[in-house]
């Protein structure tokens, strides 16, 4: 660390051992400041304005008894980059081990009111005066003529009200580590920087964040600031930004911000953690952001299509993201949209508000690992109907959809599956009227070529214990393959693409089928299949009047009625994607 000697105002190294007692000057840059290189030969500053900067500073910190003084114009040798790249990540930390800090408010006259006066100050809309106020435990304000006007510990309630900063971090109550990312990133949403990287370098200290400069990267240092929170912190109130005009125009955006000024309205925004054991875990790929351990709010999507189609079982993810306030109990989520294999993309919508009795009702889904995509820029409309090649669509009138596995190739908004490798079984719990009788089903899809796709289908009364095995209680990210399910189950082998079903005396065939299908998705079309059931009454041969007659179609799976079982202990719960590891969960009744 370099200081300048209050008395001699030369400058003294101390980079082998620790720096005396310093005084350390906060104020905004004018056009004539004394540099580095300036105060090598003194005849060069005399002249400038910025000189009486220094010399007002070191007479303050005589009139304290301070030896020494820091400060940022002069003490930093800016054209070498590696000690700027030491002081900018060191800053936070000099301005917290000073003995006093001194903000000099040039623009502000004497007798002004200290809280007037400050809030239409230069300084409190700079980037870098940020840290300087919360670093310092001691700050004094001084006006244009270098008289004292404000101390931070006795104005903390006007500071508090002109930067939204908390009076008890202030007021050194709490650590600005004990608010969450959000919180910290809303107190320089509406400050500004000469630099766009020093948006982010500026932040260093405020996020406890130390990483290389690279000026001339532009906005990409704000994105290679988050990405290094990523890595230290699981505080998923980084994701609880809310988009750009121009971003809500795009109608999707990566989950990572562009700037600070998008967490101008999450001054309040609390950590959310619902319990110790859900410990989300982040991991930068190239893929975008990996999470691990996580669960989606599933939430009915509004449409005004009519209630014999399937389109009010339809659902939109939402990602917790935070608490609105510290015990409010008001959830604030992201909403996501499902573009390929555990691949989301976030809608560029405003943050969800979910209360808590809302919480309680809303499905949720167990995902062991998913993707967050970061950058959307390669991310056009026949980019995004490419993940939707060949994908199968289920969504039957008349036919509820109770469980589907695996729940990560399984999208809730379009009621599809995306295309499986062949080694994988894409299995679907169907509901419908059979005979008047609500009846269930397990649909089995194997892909056997490019263009062949193998179905079966068997009622779940009659194949219980294979039935428990597809569906039963295991991890989200466990697949379902079909050597396995034919070495435990044997019988499920002998099955086809149609089921005898008795119902009252009764016959009844149920026939699976995947017709191709042209698909619509992000305003494009998309050739895929459709799974249907048709339900057809057999009139037995011995029966009177029953020569000559041709099976009876029953609804032909197209009924709009919808039964559940009296004493159901299957979740209560249409197109899901529900994970085996849910707590609760049970195998469908046999």
């Amino acid at each position: 660390m370099r200081l300048i000697n209050a008395n001699t105002l030369r400058f003294e190294n101390f980079f082998e051992k620790p720096p005396p007692a310093y005084l350390i000057l906060s104020h905004t840059w004018g056009e004539d400041e004394v540099a580095f290189r300036d105060m090598q030969q003194p005849h060069l500053h005399l002249g400038k304005s910025g000189h009486a900067k220094i010399t007002q500073t070191c007479q303050l910190a005589r009139d304290k008894a301070i030896d020494y003084v820091w400060i940022d114009t002069c003490c930093i040798d800016k054209s070498s980059s590696a000690e700027l790249t030491e002081s900018i990540n060191s800053m936070f930390q000099w301005y917290q081990r000073a003995v006093v800090c001194v903000v000099h408010l040039a623009d502000m006259e004497s007798g002004v009111d200290f809280g007037t006066g400050v809030r239409f100050s230069r300084w409190i809309t700079r980037g870098w005066t940020l840290q300087e106020l919360i670093a310092p435990k001691r700050v004094e304000f001084y006006d244009s003529k270098w008289k004292l006007c404000g101390q931070k510990h006795r104005d903390s309630d006007a500071l508090s009200a002109a930067t939204r900063i908390p009076e008890d971090l202030l007021l050194g109550n709490h650590r600005s580590s004990e608010y969450s990312v959000a919180q910290r990133l809303s107190w320089a949403s509406s400050r500004t920087t000469t630099r766009v990287e020093d948006e982010a370098y500026c932040l260093f200290g405020i996020l406890e964040v130390n990483m290389p400069l690279i000026y001339g990267e532009g906005k990409m240092a704000f994105r290679r600031l988050q990405e290094e929170l990523i890595k230290r912190s699981n505080d998923i109130t980084i994701f609880a930004w809310q988009p750009t005009r121009e971003e809500v125009q795009e109608g999707h955006c990566g989950v990572l911000a562009a700037s600070p000024q998008a967490f101008a309205q999450c001054e309040h925004v609390c950590v959310w953690r619902p319990s110790t054991s859900h410990n989300p875990q982040f991991v930068l790929t190239n893929r975008g952001i990996q999470l691990q351990d996580i669960f989606f709010h599933r939430i009915p999507l509004k449409n005004d299509q009519p209630a014999s189609s399937n389109e009010n079982l339809k659902r939109e993810y939402v990602f917790m993201v935070g608490f609105h306030s510290r015990g409010s109990g008001v959830y604030l989520g992201i909403q996501l949209r499902k573009i390929g294999a555990s691949l989301f993309l976030r809608k560029s919508r405003p943050l969800k508000i979910i209360s808590s009795k809302e919480n309680t009702s809303l499905l949720k889904t167990d995902i062991a690992t998913c993707h967050f995509v970061t950058d959307t820029r390669p991310l056009d409309n026949d980019t995004l109907l490419g993940f939707r090649k060949r994908c199968t669509e289920v969504s039957i009138p008349g036919w509820g959809l109770k469980h589907t596995i695996p729940s990560g190739y399984w999208d809730d908004q379009d009621m599809i599956q995306f295309h499986l490798p062949s080694y994988l079984v894409a299995a679907f719990l169907l509901e419908g009227d059979v005979g008047g009788q609500p009846t269930r089903f397990t649909v089995l899809c194997r892909r056997q070529g490019e263009d062949r796709v193998q179905i079966n289908i068997m009622e779940t009364a009659k194949h219980s214990a294979a039935t428990a095995y597809i569906f039963r209680r295991r991890a989200p990210g466990d697949m379902l393959h079909w050597e396995d399910l034919g070495l435990d189950h044997p019988q499920v082998l002998e099955t086809s693409h149609q089921a005898q079903v008795m119902i009252d005396q009764k016959q009844f065939t149920v026939t699976a089928s995947l017709p191709t299908k042209a698909l619509d998705f992000f305003g494009g079309t998309k050739i895929g299949r459709s799974l249907q059931l048709e339900v057809v009454e057999s009139v037995s041969k011995g029966s009177p009047g029953a020569q000559g007659r041709e099976p009876v179609p029953h609804n032909q799976g197209r009924t709009n009625r919808r039964y559940r079982s009296s004493g159901e202990t299957f979740p209560h719960i249409s197109n899901t994607s529900l994970p085996r590891s849910m707590p609760g969960f049970r195998p469908p009744p046999l």
